[in-house]
């Protein structure tokens, strides 16, 4: 509640957390701002060392992104999405048999390309997975089409991937928020978050819409809002923004598939995180002049059969402004490439269709750690890997503030590598 403090129940730990308890004469109180998987997985991690936090979150949970995705954790050809999917793996395992269902469960991973020549090139690619971990396994479009008749395989053949997982992402993201109110953390909504509070280099608390509430950590992990609360921390003056992109990607909600499909079958043309960031900057005025917003950068297939029957069929993104929706014939593009390819997918019906916005840094890959504040940190920038990301940055983050100074020990996720942010 506002202005309420808990006593500390977190046993004696790391020198930042404590330092900051003892030198403002109070025990340690979290507040996370946000309430998507980024937001969620931290709660988890405070609570359960016993750190009083508070999630505030101006709409419901997993409102945004964290609700609207395809619900894969998938490998890829860069080591850093390696380890984090294997970490993350590990860490929904944990909640996997809890109160709140999500379908999380282990699965094959197809990778499939069109024509002679991407499958050609998709060896090199195939090399670059193997190259970080990753088993990979050829297969031609003849075999795919003779043991696979029901899907009516139209490509020129592919790669099983050696390990994949699929979940339920509303329900990935309310397991961790229940986890988290479990060991202690209040989760409310509906309440948005005017301003960052600091005073002489430290942060106070922050100003919502339902006044001041006062704390000696606050996480900002509201993913595309986060500059804006970069930009309203006030006291010491504003901090230097990210560089985020909304990348906007459409989804295709399916009703019950009326076979079984084994994997999640998804096209080769999806670059890695690295090609995917570059492929995202928008700056100035004339990127909106010549609607490069409205220029998809990716259009592929991904599709994943879900525990409970039914199916999400996805994949694109294009770099967006938040608040400016355009690109509104992607549905129909995605829906006519998987045609072309896997015609046997026309008799499931459509549930739904709709957009979801991707917080993308420029290197496609997220962010965690402190920012010039004491006390104040991001953690952020998920992009198109969020549900396979959040769980393992969230504790790495968690890890960093109870037991050193704040950034993991991983240099990748630091927001340090950003001009303006560099130490």
């Amino acid at each position: 509640m506002p202005g309420s403090i808990a006593p500390d129940r977190r046993p004696p730990g790391s020198s930042l957390a404590s330092s900051l308890g003892s030198s403002l004469g109070r025990p340690v109180e979290a507040i996370v701002i946000g309430g998507g998987i980024a937001g969620c997985t931290l709660a988890y991690e405070l609570a359960s060392r016993n750190v009083k936090t508070v999630v505030l979150e101006q709409n419901w949970v997993a409102a945004e992104s964290s609700g609207r995705n395809t619900g894969t954790l998938l490998s890829g050809p860069q080591r850093e999405v390696v380890e984090l999917l294997d970490a993350c793996a590990a860490i929904y395992e944990e909640l996997a048999e809890g109160p709140v269902p999500f379908e999380f469960a282990r699965i094959g991973h197809l990778l499939i390309s069109e024509d002679e020549a991407s499958f050609e090139a998709a060896g090199a690619v195939a090399d670059r997975y193997r190259a970080a971990g990753v088993g990979m396994e050829k297969v031609s479009g003849a075999v795919l089409a003779r043991d696979h008749p029901r899907l009516g395989f139209n490509v020129a053949g592919g790669y099983f991937v050696e390990r994949a997982w699929s979940l339920e992402p509303m329900g990935a993201t309310h397991a961790f928020a229940h986890a988290a109110r479990e060991a202690g953390a209040t989760i409310r909504t509906g309440l948005r978050v005017a301003q960052i509070c600091a005073r002489n280099g430290k942060v106070e608390g922050v100003l919502t819409d339902g006044g001041i509430i006062a704390a000696d950590l606050v996480f900002i992990a509201n993913g595309l809002w986060m500059n804006d609360l970069l930009r309203r921390t006030v006291g010491d003056g504003p901090l230097p923004g990210l560089q985020f992109t909304a990348g906007r990607g459409w989804l295709i909600q399916l009703g019950k598939l009326d076979f079984e499909l084994p994997w999640i079958v998804e096209e080769l043309t999806w670059p890695d995180q690295e090609e995917l960031g570059r492929r995202m900057s928008l700056d100035g005025l004339a990127d909106v002049a010549a609607q490069r917003d409205d220029q998809p950068a990716v259009e592929a297939i991904c599709l994943n059969p879900m525990r409970g029957g039914d199916a999400r069929l996805g994949a694109s993104v294009q770099p967006a402004f938040r608040d400016l929706v355009r690109n509104t014939d992607m549905a129909s593009r995605i829906a006519g490439r998987t045609l072309r390819m896997l015609p046997g997918l026309g008799s499931p019906r459509v549930t739904n269709v709709y957009p979801g916005n991707r917080p993308m840094l420029p290197d496609g890959l997220p962010v965690a750690g402190r920012t010039a504040v004491e006390g104040l940190f991001v953690h952020g920038g998920m992009g198109s890997i969020g549900m396979h990301a959040a769980p393992a940055t969230a504790r790495w983050l968690v890890d960093a503030v109870m037991s050193g100074d704040g950034n993991p020990a991983k240099a990748w996720l630091c927001p340090h590598r950003f001009p303006g942010w560099r130490e």
